[in-house]
């Protein structure tokens, strides 16, 4: 079984998703899902790029964020709501927010999984 950045880019693809394989300034490898659009919740309907922070041992662990860049931003520095969601700088760069979030990691661990996980964020926002 493989493990790490090129199983996160490779489970998404298998799933249908258009993954760029991106490193940031600072040397970190993402999975950039580009023009996903969001399918649930407040935002459904709005057309944004998704960065998932690759790890050297994915799909038993994953990163605890999800970056966003849309224009106009879905959340932005302001939205951030103490114990509900944490926006801040990405080190993919300005125009993308680092939207925080320790998703529950156990049980099946997969990139089905991870993206049904992001799509409750969706689903949740406020």
């Amino acid at each position: 079984m493989t493990y790490g950045f090129s199983r996160l880019v490779s489970d998404l693809r298998d799933l249908g998703c258009n993954v760029l394989e991106v490193a940031a300034a600072n040397g970190q490898q993402f999975a950039v899902i580009s023009r996903y659009d969001v399918p649930v919740g407040r935002f459904t309907g709005r057309v944004v790029d998704l960065g998932i922070q690759g790890t050297a041992d994915f799909p038993l662990t994953v990163a605890s964020a999800v970056h966003v860049r849309a224009d106009p931003q879905l959340y932005d520095y302001g939205d951030t709501k103490a114990n509900v969601r944490n926006i801040i700088v990405s080190p993919l760069g300005p125009e993308w927010r680092y939207w925080s979030h320790n998703f529950q990691w156990h049980g099946e661990r997969s990139a089905r999984r991870l993206m049904s996980q992001i799509n409750g964020i969706f689903f949740n926002a406020s």
